[in-house]
């Protein structure tokens, strides 16, 4: 095979110039020599040797792959042979690298067009073309991605089901198989890989439940998509699809510091927290150490939009947190309001087909999920970034913003025509894609955050262009309450919760029903994975997410190594069985600190668990203290002793 060097300006194919390659990441770097090209994006690098598929993907300097990713396939003369494979480097600049690829057989030529862009994300369109005069007929097709067994742990995939974490896991012993998905991951607590594709347009499958195939292998784990299991209609045919290593980019060294509320109001600058008190709401929440209020959709008359009639108050309420030192959030959504100008104009263009949503608000409107593969994605963005420069707000809340809800609406381009005629709806993941990815471009430079919500959702094609996200509405309706590890198993919650296997940090949503589910059941957990729950309004949860953050920058968590439960056996020994342990260490002065989360996850009794640091955690245990209520517990032979009720967590300091 042979590489070589073409260079052509993104111009001359048509293309709209973008913007240099925003922080954190890096300009794509391509090298190549004989029979081998590698691209290289902050933290992953991708080789291709002698293929125009990847032989080898690292991140963070670990190996994903098993084996080189590859097409596999049946003639009617038996298994499918490569007899010619190649690529050659097509172009290059500092925010995606472009090779051209083929394979070819006695049955088919494929030909392959792969862009790989500055985070990891690579887009991979296939043909299949005939040859003049084949040989062989080809009579099946598969992709296969083999990774390695211990790179592939964990799932997840999109679309998920509301009120179950079935679509994040761990993977099975003996696999498991899926309808057409078009996000799936597959990875470990740090890292994995995405595959990702927006219809199953040209797929022929045999069986409907398992054109996804996850399928343990020796010391691999077979990610197969079956594209053909039966001999193509017609040729030529095309397929498009993609891949993403994780994580995306380096999780912020921060963001244990952002200290995120929900639930800003109008006049909250001017209100008293009660009839007896001085203090407005806005004082005690930067009193309890708030630096960002989310202000919900009720900012704007108009569902999703970008104006208010109300442009002084918000302008007052900006200005008084701003005085505050507290960056202020606004709304935005997936939806189109019948109280919008443009509803009569733009509705049946714009919104998704078939007609999805109907959320009922005041003033009285209905809402309907819009697709951002029409001309409202260009509205939108440019309306977020008017409303910015009107404004002077700090960032958005993006509620379901990030996700490529399934749309046939012919009208835009979504939806595509099976060979029976009938019409099917594909994912327009890459729209959604240039959306986000244009968002960030106009507001991560400024100094704007961009926070998603967007439960059972973590599809990084467009996660990757978010500064944080919010997960876990699918249980609001009290499906934790009674065993939360039954519904929400540990696996689960490493896989879709925990964000640093993607390079963006999570936070988790609790909708209180006490005295079944509160905020101390949901914290059992979620601080065991580094997560922090996001407290709605200005009471109780407040006050105890307050005490938390407090407690986490006074010992220094964003300046510490995090040991996390599954993997700090060499420091920490702990029983009964119900409880975990994970933590965070640091020296100061030259002596070494702790502070633990210890849980107990059982959900009906109450336990003492004891707790062992190793001689490699800690030369000697002098002092152990509960850093939320300041009891000093007892501590015998270096063990340390923690009473602990049901589904409930606590802080525990300790020091040599």
């Amino acid at each position: 095979m042979r590489w070589q060097w073409i260079s052509i300006s993104l111009c001359t194919m048509g293309a709209i110039a973008m913007a240099k390659v925003p922080e954190p990441w890096m300009p794509v770097k391509v090298q190549v020599s004989k029979n081998e090209a590698n691209i290289s994006v902050w933290g992953r690098n991708y080789r291709f040797r002698n293929s125009p598929l990847p032989s080898s993907i690292t991140t963070l300097g670990n190996e994903i792959l098993a084996s080189p990713i590859r097409l596999v396939g049946q003639t009617d003369a038996g298994n499918l042979t490569w007899t010619q494979s190649g690529a050659e480097l097509w172009e290059q600049n500092d925010e995606q690298a472009t090779l051209l690829g083929w394979l070819q057989s006695d049955a088919v030529i494929t030909n392959f067009v792969i862009h790989t862009e500055f985070d990891g994300l690579m887009r991979i369109d296939l043909r299949l073309i005939p040859l003049p005069q084949p040989k062989t007929k080809l009579q099946k097709l598969w992709l296969e991605i083999p990774i390695r067994k211990e790179r592939a742990t964990l799932f997840h995939y999109w679309t998920g089901r509301w009120g179950s974490a079935e679509n994040s896991g761990a993977v099975p012993e003996n696999g498991f198989a899926l309808p057409f998905k078009p996000i799936l991951w597959l990875g470990w607590e740090e890292g994995g890989l995405t595959w990702f594709a927006e219809s199953d347009k040209g797929w022929q499958v045999a069986e409907a439940n398992r054109a996804i195939e996850v399928v343990p292998e020796g010391d691999a784990v077979i990610m197969r998509i079956h594209l053909l299991d039966a001999p193509p209609q017609q040729l030529p045919l095309s397929f498009t699809f993609g891949i993403q290593a994780t994580p995306v980019k380096p999780m912020p060294k921060d963001f244990h510091e952002w200290r995120i509320c929900h639930g800003a109001f109008y006049g909250m600058e001017k209100r008293p927290v009660d009839a007896n008190a001085k203090e407005t709401v806005l004082d005690k929440a930067s009193r309890l150490g708030v630096k960002t209020l989310v202000f919900h959709e009720e900012w704007t008359p108009i569902q999703n939009y970008w104006r208010t009639n109300r442009e002084a108050e918000l302008r007052q309420l900006i200005d008084a947190c701003h005085k505050r030192g507290i960056k202020l959030l606004l709304y935005f959504g997936y939806e189109l309001s019948t109280l919008a100008p443009e509803w009569n104009e733009l509705a049946e263009k714009v919104l998704i087909k078939p007609l999805a949503g109907g959320y009922f608000r005041q003033p009285p409107q209905r809402d309907f999920i819009v697709c951002l593969n029409s001309e409202w994605g260009e509205k939108l963005l440019n309306g977020i970034v008017s409303a910015i420069e009107r404004y002077g707000f700090d960032g958005v809340y993006l509620d379901g913003t990030i996700e490529p809800f399934a749309c046939a609406n012919e009208l835009h381009g979504c939806g595509y025509r099976a060979e029976d005629g009938s019409l099917r709806a594909t994912y327009p993941i890459f729209a959604v894609r240039n959306f986000m990815r244009r968002l960030y471009e106009a507001l991560h430079p400024k100094g704007k955050l961009i926070n998603a919500h967007q439960s059972t959702y973590c599809g990084t094609p467009t996660l990757s262009f978010v500064h944080s996200y919010w997960d876990g509405e699918q249980f609001g309706g009290g499906e934790l309450a009674k065993d939360p590890l039954q519904k929400l198993p540990l696996a689960s919650f490493r896989a879709e919760f925990m964000g640093k296997n993607f390079g963006v940090p999570c936070e988790f949503l609790v909708y209180e029903r006490p005295p079944d589910w509160t905020i101390d059941h949901a914290l059992a957990f979620t601080l065991l994975h580094d997560v922090r729950v996001r407290p709605l309004g200005f009471s109780e949860m407040l006050e105890k997410m307050a005490a938390i953050w407090d407690a986490m920058t006074e010992f220094g968590v964003s300046q510490s190594e995090w040991h996390p439960y599954w993997r700090n056996r060499d420091f920490v020994q702990v029983q009964p069985e119900s409880v975990k342990v994970s933590g965070y260490q640091r020296i100061v002065n030259g002596q070494v600190q702790w502070l633990l989360v210890v849980s107990n996850l059982s959900a009906t009794e109450a336990v003492t668990a004891q707790v062992r640091l190793t001689e490699k955690a800690i030369r000697i245990v002098k002092g152990v203290q509960d850093t939320l209520t300041g009891e000093k517990l007892a501590v015998q032979n270096g063990v340390i002793f923690v009473p602990l009720q049901p589904m409930r967590m606590r802080l525990v300091v300790v020091k040599e």
